[in-house]
């Protein structure tokens, strides 16, 4: 079972991210008593993505040079 967000437009039920879907499959629709803002969803999204192609751009040694000098630094798991 996935979850994905979406809206009504007033006659259709949109889906932003389709890619999941396979023909035929069935759905299960829940409304949500709160709007849905479409621009605020993907600016969020589109954030996301630039922290993913961030994501390994430091080598090792420059990971560990700013754990050992960075003032305040703690470890997060």
């Amino acid at each position: 079972m996935i979850a994905v967000n979406g809206y009504f437009d007033g006659n259709t039920c949109v889906a932003l991210d389709t890619s999941q879907f396979r023909p035929n499959q069935r759905l299960v629709i829940t409304a949500l008593d709160e709007d849905f803002n479409a621009q605020k969803f993907l600016d969020k999204k589109a954030a996301l993505e630039e922290m993913r192609k961030f994501f390994g751009c430091l080598s090792h040694e420059e990971a560990e040079d700013i754990r050992n000098n960075r003032v305040n630094f703690t470890e997060r798991v």
